[in-house]
């Protein structure tokens, strides 16, 4: 990869020093990539992504990796993440860079006595991931508090209106084209510091019953109608349900965890059956929210 020595600020691994994917994403599952790169800032991402390009080197985007599984083995594409790529910026807007995580915008947000993104609140994400996939909690989701966001388009920064993102439950217009999320202005209300610490504890509460150990938190988006995702599976009976090191938690049958050294293999079988168990029960196609790598 000696076209890329000439970004020298970037962490790279090699063939000798893989890119270790299970030690880096949440369900602690995956093989290794040759190369990964952590630009620092925007302009490294800019130049990163152009250089790729011209290579004809595939790549995945990442963040904290929290809602992805990664395939066992050697993914031949590159990984960038953009962890490094993090701070927010409030004045009479409030912008924040795609890498800051949930925990970083909130501890600005409640220094600054801005209210709005509270429902973040536990979520282990990074604003990029957010944005990617409209997360949200308790109902709420991050298209709520959208105003803009950047986003590099074919080489070019380019700032999209809320409309143009084509936001809906779980879904973004980023999941259908090539967009790479820099980051995004958001519409956040004037409080105070005790107001805000409430809100935060009353989101964190409602997580409070949700799997501890390695997972990707929710495996699967909730049907149109009817009950959730976590109810059918339970209902289903399905719970505790194991493939070698994958099982369906017993405290929320929504969430897949890594118990005992899984392997994506593990998972995916794991999911296969849910599937099928859900619809020859119930009709109803399960469709999942996590994204693969492979």
């Amino acid at each position: 990869m000696n076209e890329f020595d000439r970004f020298a600020k970037y962490e790279k691994f090699t063939k000798e020093n893989p890119f270790d994917l299970a030690k880096h994403s949440s369900i602690g599952v995956g093989g290794y990539a040759e190369i990964a790169f952590y630009p620092r800032d925007e302009s490294e991402l800019i130049g990163l992504i152009a250089q790729l390009k011209a290579d004809k080197i595939e790549f995945y985007v990442v963040g904290n990796m929290t809602n992805v599984l990664p395939a066992d083995g050697l993914i031949n594409k590159a990984i960038v993440c953009i962890k490094k790529i993090c701070g927010v910026e409030i004045g009479e807007k409030t912008y924040v860079a795609a890498g800051t995580s949930s925990n970083q915008l909130l501890r600005h947000c409640k220094s600054a006595k801005k209210s709005g993104a509270e429902f973040l609140s536990g979520v282990p994400c990074t604003l990029g991931g957010a944005l990617y996939m409209n997360a949200g909690a308790a109902g709420t989701y991050i298209d709520e508090i959208v105003e803009e966001v950047r986003v590099l388009r074919d080489g070019k920064i380019q700032t999209l209106a809320l409309k143009d993102c084509a936001y809906s439950y779980k879904h973004s217009v980023f999941m259908q084209n090539d967009d790479i999320i820099l980051g995004a202005t958001l519409r956040l209300k004037d409080s105070d510091e005790k107001t805000i610490e409430e809100t935060e504890k009353r989101y964190l509460q409602r997580r409070a019953h949700l799997p501890k150990g390695r997972s990707m938190g929710c495996v699967f988006k909730n049907p149109k109608h009817g009950a959730s995702a976590g109810e059918l599976i339970e209902k289903a009976g399905l719970k505790g349900l194991r493939v070698g090191g994958a099982v369906v938690a017993m405290q929320h049958a929504n969430f897949i965890l890594n118990d005992r050294g899984a392997t994506q293999q593990d998972i995916r079988t794991l999911i296969s059956i849910i599937k099928s168990v859900v619809f020859a029960q119930y009709k109803i196609e399960l469709e999942e929210e996590i994204r693969y790598l492979i």
